[in-house]
């Protein structure tokens, strides 16, 4: 005979675990009952008297009648109000021409200068000053790296160091130097192993070395011009181009050698304007051959940055509305005249040279590379894509204003609304910051 209360108490315990109907599918149920006996409905009003369906095609018309009414509703009803609530589009802010533009500071332009970089710790207190410093951002984290650093006027002050790299801090002037006293100690790109050593009468390494593009949320790259220097006459050799991988390490970034140059002292130079990760790609900026003409190269931003045949140069085009051609491998610099960016400028080169920055822009929604024509004035232009064609140049900065500059650097990382920027130019003192905004 069945045990009923043992029975009874496992009909309980099932019946205890079945999943109860939430209020949200009663009050769904309601709405799908009448869209379903409605449309039945209309389902027996439209066949034919003298038919008879069968239940399964009855339901199969009812389901398809459901479905029909429902891509209505979306496409009617559901869609406009999407489309009505999306966030609208970013607005392009324009520019007018440059001399209109350089009429408008004070009005529709404002630059000002904000303070001179500083380093904190003891190496800050010595007043550490160089060439230039560039900042870039990797795995949340601001990044600056500079060249030929030392506190002046005496070298063993603090030491001295090819292209030292440090960590940012809020403050787009200050610059994190507590962890060392030395700045030696913050060297970032070091030669290789297998490089050639200095031959004399050259005695030490050189290293320019570009800004940092990530390559994921942990790894950056660089690309730096290795020479070998320091003979009494000032000569240098020319060693040839390399990339290192960038990690964050606890006090500083870390630069890596994984290998040899990418290539030799004959080709051109890699990055040494700017480098951007832009669309999957690294491109790489450089100013070569005659004066205006900076070239750029790509190449995916993945392992193949380490590969010097997955390289491509953007062929310098005779017309301004010609399609890019880009051709593999990274030129000789015998060959740089066939490379190059077009500007509006005449002519087609820029009207600046050395060291600068390549960013995009939200206010204006372009990419927007910004560079100096040594310690006379400061520009930037903008374009569409990473590659131009460029506008002319519009005019920042001048000799005349007092505030002739050179290696130019881009901080967006600080800026706090689209239409703000902050940039810095030295040399060889102080490096001065300042805001950049505009109200177009």
């Amino acid at each position: 005979m069945p045990d009923t209360a043992s029975s009874g108490k496992e009909s309980e315990f099932v019946t205890s675990h079945k999943k109860p109907k939430t209020r949200t599918q009663s009050v769904l149920c309601i709405p799908f009952a009448f869209c379903y006996k409605l449309t039945s409905n209309l389902v027996h009003f439209l066949t034919p008297r003298p038919l008879s369906v069968s239940p399964l095609i009855h339901n199969i018309l009812i389901y398809t009648t459901l479905t029909m009414l429902a891509l209505l509703i979306l496409v009617v009803v559901i869609a406009p109000i999407v489309i009505s609530c999306s966030p609208p589009a970013k607005k392009a802010h324009q520019l007018p021409d440059n001399e209109t533009f350089l009429r408008q500071n004070g009005t529709k332009w404002h630059i000002q200068y904000v303070d001179n970089i500083g380093f904190t710790g003891t190496i800050g207190k010595h007043n550490l000053g160089g060439d230039k410093c560039r900042s870039s951002f990797l795995g949340g984290r601001h990044i600056w790296n500079c060249g030929d650093m030392m506190c002046p006027p005496d070298v063993n002050a603090c030491g001295f160091a090819m292209g030292p790299a440090f960590y940012g801090t809020k403050s787009v002037s200050i610059i994190d130097a507590a962890a060392h006293d030395n700045v030696g100690a913050y060297e970032f790109a070091l030669p290789w192993h297998g490089d050639s050593k200095p031959v004399a009468p050259q005695t030490s390494y050189g290293m320019d070395t570009s800004n940092v593009a990530a390559i994921n949320d942990t790894t950056g790259v660089a690309y730096v011009w290795e020479i070998t220097r320091g003979a009494p006459d000032g000569s240098i050799v020319n060693h040839g181009a390399g990339i290192v991988a960038v990690t964050l390490g606890e006090t500083q970034p870390i630069a890596t050698r994984l290998g040899p140059l990418l290539a030799g002292p004959d080709s051109v130079q890699l990055g040494l304007l700017a480098i951007l990760r832009s669309r999957g790609y690294i491109y790489n900026y450089n100013t070569q051959g005659s004066f205006g003409n900076i070239i750029v190269g790509r190449v995916k931003a993945n392992d193949a940055v380490f590969d010097a045949s997955k390289y491509e140069y953007l062929v310098f085009a005779s017309d301004i509305k010609a399609a890019p051609v880009w051709k593999r491998g990274i030129p000789a610099a015998k060959d740089v005249s066939r490379y190059g960016m077009r500007t509006a400028e005449s002519g087609g080169r820029f009207a600046c040279g050395q060291y600068g920055s390549v960013i995009w822009s939200s206010y204006f929604q372009k990419y927007m590379l910004m560079c100096t024509l040594y310690y006379s004035y400061s520009f930037f232009y903008l374009a569409g894509k990473p590659w131009g064609p460029w506008s002319t140049g519009y005019k920042i900065l001048s000799s005349e204003s007092g505030w002739g500059g050179y290696g130019i650097s881009a901080h967006p990382g600080w800026s706090t609304q689209p239409n703000e920027l902050y940039f810095s130019q030295g040399p060889n003192g102080p490096l001065n910051v300042f805001r950049l905004t505009f109200e177009y």
